[in-house]
């Protein structure tokens, strides 16, 4: 599962994804092949429990850029 998760996410960040103009600009989940759009609130936690019991694990959160932007990323 970890793998098509991974593949999925490059895919959605490289832009090459085909439902790139669907999610770009926003925080979703990915688990598997599956891109859900994260919710405010409950419903996003309730999202995140479903997704984690249907699949055995964790779903990934990631903001997908707008195609043709520039992020610079810092982490400390």
């Amino acid at each position: 599962m970890r793998m098509q998760t991974d593949k999925t996410l490059n895919l959605l960040l490289s832009g090459k994804h085909p439902a790139i103009k669907k999610y770009a600009g926003k925080q979703v989940f990915v688990i598997g092949d599956k891109i859900v759009p994260l919710k405010v609130g409950k419903k996003g936690f309730e999202d995140f429990r479903q997704l984690e019991k249907q699949y055995g694990e964790p779903p990934v959160v990631t903001f997908v850029p707008l195609p043709g932007a520039t992020y610079i990323l810092f982490i400390q």
